[in-house]
């Protein structure tokens, strides 16, 4: 009888570029001076928990109101959506934040509220493997990074992912399944990554063992979501099920634009190189200058972005720095660019409206025979 081979999980890759060691203690000695000299905290004190009860706030009042039955069917779709509106809120400034040790001093607090994205329809737990160990170590790395292969192979902006027939129309149709982001985000991806459902956008997710008690967590979290955004609201708002149907995907829609026009240009433009991991399993470059050339600022001045973003049009400063608060973003991010230009580094802020431009170019690119 032949022996059973069990498959093991991907060996992690190591950075192997010594890069410019100088420059990343350089920028982490300023950025220590700047909160020293300020008296200020790290994560986000007073400010960051203003903001953090105004948005469960208005996620409890817009619920409310949707359950009413005090307006039009039209009025209705106008709540629902202001109550989409502020799930994305608060994944960018409340779940993100605080599944980053950075929302509060105490860490225990940071974890019950990173737990808000089970109640946003994700999982803190594989957001956290996915996220936080993954992607943030390796960054637009094909194969490895969660981030750039998600909708592979419908879309093609890694050149690990094999070229096809119709990826030379996909800056065409790229921005109609961009919309279904948030319908994949809670129906899809979760039960992706936890291994129940195929998946082939990291190596470092195959044969992956986890807990018993995390599949329990995601189908009872899961079940709570639905049950606040489907069961209740159909049981509960007086419209019919066809307007309840069209309300529901005009919301996942609006949900979907928030979320890729602000997360998708940060990373896959067309200015970046992307990395690619060595047979031995090495990547040639220092893990720092990797992120700086692979990472874009947008509205980088923007208090409005800051505020509704949750800073993550300033992306180089949370990848870099990822347990500050991003009410800090603003400030650290100036001393990021000038840092960068001391040692003659390229530091990319462009307009929101360019990142995104940017981003249809690498399509474009990947979508050819050039790319």
């Amino acid at each position: 009888m032949e022996a059973t081979t069990i498959a093991k999980p991907a060996i992690r890759p190591k950075y192997a570029g010594t890069g410019n060691p100088a420059f990343f203690e350089t920028l982490r000695v300023r950025v220590n001076q700047y909160f020293q000299d300020r008296g200020l905290p790290r994560r986000g004190g007073k400010e960051a928990r203003i903001k953090t009860a105004t948005l469960l706030i208005l996620y409890a009042g817009a619920y409310l109101l949707l359950l009413s039955n005090w307006f039009t069917p039209a009025g209705t779709l106008a709540v629902a959506l202001v109550f989409g509106a502020v799930n994305i809120l608060m994944v960018f400034n409340i779940a993100h934040d605080a599944a980053h040790n950075a929302l509060f001093d105490n860490p225990r607090l940071n974890r019950l509220f990173s737990y808000t994205f089970n109640l946003l329809g994700a999982n803190a737990y594989l957001w956290n493997l996915t996220h936080n160990q993954i992607h943030h170590t390796y960054p637009n790395i094909g194969d490895y990074d969660t981030d750039i292969q998600q909708q592979a192979p419908l879309i093609r902006v890694s050149p690990t992912v094999p070229r096809k027939w119709f990826h030379r129309f996909q800056a065409y149709y790229a921005p109609l399944l961009y919309l279904t982001y948030s319908l994949f985000l809670v129906f899809l991806k979760d039960y992706q990554d936890i291994g129940l459902l195929p998946k082939k956008d990291s190596k470092l997710l195959e044969n992956r063992k986890h807990a018993f008690r995390e599949y329990l967590a995601l189908f009872l979290s899961k079940g709570i979501y639905y049950s606040i955004t489907i069961v209740i609201p159909f049981l509960l708002i007086d419209v019919t099920w066809q307007q309840f149907l069209a309300g529901f995907l005009i919301v996942h829609l609006f949900m979907s634009f928030l979320l890729s026009v602000v997360l998708i240009p940060v990373h896959m433009v067309d200015e970046a190189p992307f990395g690619t991991v060595s047979e031995a399993g090495v990547i040639e470059e220092n893990w720092t200058l990797h992120v700086l050339k692979n990472t874009t600022d947008y509205s980088r001045n923007s208090r409005l972005a800051n505020l509704f973003f949750g800073g993550l049009n300033t992306h180089l400063v949370h990848h870099l720095f990822p347990g500050v608060c991003h009410i800090h973003y603003i400030a650290l991010s100036e001393i990021l660019k000038e840092t960068a230009e001391e040692f003659g580094l390229e530091y990319r802020e462009v307009s929101m409206w360019e990142a995104v431009r940017s981003h249809f170019r690498l399509l474009g690119r990947m979508g050819g025979s050039n790319g």
